[in-house]
């Protein structure tokens, strides 16, 4: 089931790409994504199921809740026709063929970090069973999104700590301040998974 495959997901592309499958499948719509909050709290896709490229750069940034909204709910669109869109914001949903659509928030805790979307090809008519069932999705989605950004943050810290500990012990080995510099240059690079990494002296004290 959906929960399983939260719990047993390795990275954050897994946990989207089971909500997708989870959100398609139960909620029976033609396609869906999964928006998440950016540092600049603007929503940006982080998965996606049927949808052209073009259509996410039109709407990339749009959320109908702002990202202090401790109350955000569900919308549903059941036509977008006759929908209180503004006209540019229509002509793209329509151009894309998408003819009913529901914003579903993603709260975890008290905090709104995202949203997922369900699109229809056609009118439709969202039940309460339908909402209820979106809402259950999302809250297991919030959930498993932020243990597993917990998980990554435990262990970014976990090897930025082994690093200064490694470059420690070399610098109580190493004599020479020049050949500890590479090491801790190396250390970082490696550490940060980068290609490369400069230390720069100050031009005054």
């Amino acid at each position: 089931g959906f929960t399983d495959r939260l719990q047993r997901a390795d990275t954050l592309g897994e946990i989207y790409d089971a909500a997708l499958g989870s959100i398609v499948g139960a909620l029976g719509c033609n396609r869906a994504s999964v928006l998440l909050f950016d540092d600049a709290g603007s929503m940006q896709f982080v998965g996606w199921r049927g949808l052209s490229e073009g259509y996410r750069l039109a709407v990339s940034g749009h959320s109908p809740w702002d990202p202090e909204d401790r109350e955000a709910a569900p919308i549903c669109v059941e036509d977008v026709e006759l929908a209180d869109f503004p006209a540019p914001l229509k002509e793209v949903v329509r151009s894309e063929g998408i003819r009913a659509l529901a914003f579903v928030p993603l709260i975890a805790g008290d905090r709104l970090i995202g949203k997922f979307m369900v699109y229809y090809d056609r009118p439709h008519a969202f039940t309460p069973a339908e909402t209820d069932l979106a809402l259950t999705i999302a809250r297991q989605l919030a959930f498993a999104i932020e243990r597993k950004r917990a998980d990554v943050l435990l262990r970014a810290r976990a090897r930025q700590q082994q690093m200064v500990a490694q470059i420690g012990e070399h610098a109580l080995r190493e004599r020479d301040p020049q050949a500890v510099l590479d090491y801790a240059v190396r250390a970082i690079a490696d550490t940060l998974q980068v290609g490369c990494c400069k230390v720069l002296e100050g031009a005054g004290r």
